[in-house]
């Protein structure tokens, strides 16, 4: 019985756990977006800009690679933050489910023992 309630804890622990890292991977990188887009500042450059360009084209297909490549990196961690967090609310749902189950198993426990009296 104890053992049970221990486990029942420690999902519910661990479920809260996986919620909180969940929202902190959705919360955080929008911050990021909203710093980057709002303040001007620097996006990360994972393409180099070539320092010398006549046409600008290089510079501007640069550009454009390090914005979408910055914005396929953040939609990644929101995503695995969705899914972290989508865990945590099953794993607690799924506890107060149980309990759920286990009151109304003794509550007609209960009323079956009354009835035969």
């Amino acid at each position: 019985m104890k053992s049970q309630r221990k486990a029942e804890k420690t999902e519910r622990n661990a479920g809260y756990a996986l919620l909180a890292i969940g929202l902190a991977f959705i919360i955080f990188p929008a911050l990021v977006v909203f710093a980057m887009f709002l303040s001007g500042a620097q996006i990360p450059q994972f393409v180099p800009i070539p320092p010398s360009d006549p046409n600008g084209y290089i510079t501007a297909v640069a550009l454009f690679s390090n914005v979408c490549l910055a914005f396929v990196i953040i939609i990644v961690v929101i995503w695995a933050g969705s899914i972290i967090t989508s865990r945590g609310v099953t794993l607690i749902k799924d506890v107060k489910l149980k309990l759920v189950r286990k009151s109304l198993r003794e509550m007609a426990e209960l009323a079956e023992k009354s009835a035969e009296n």
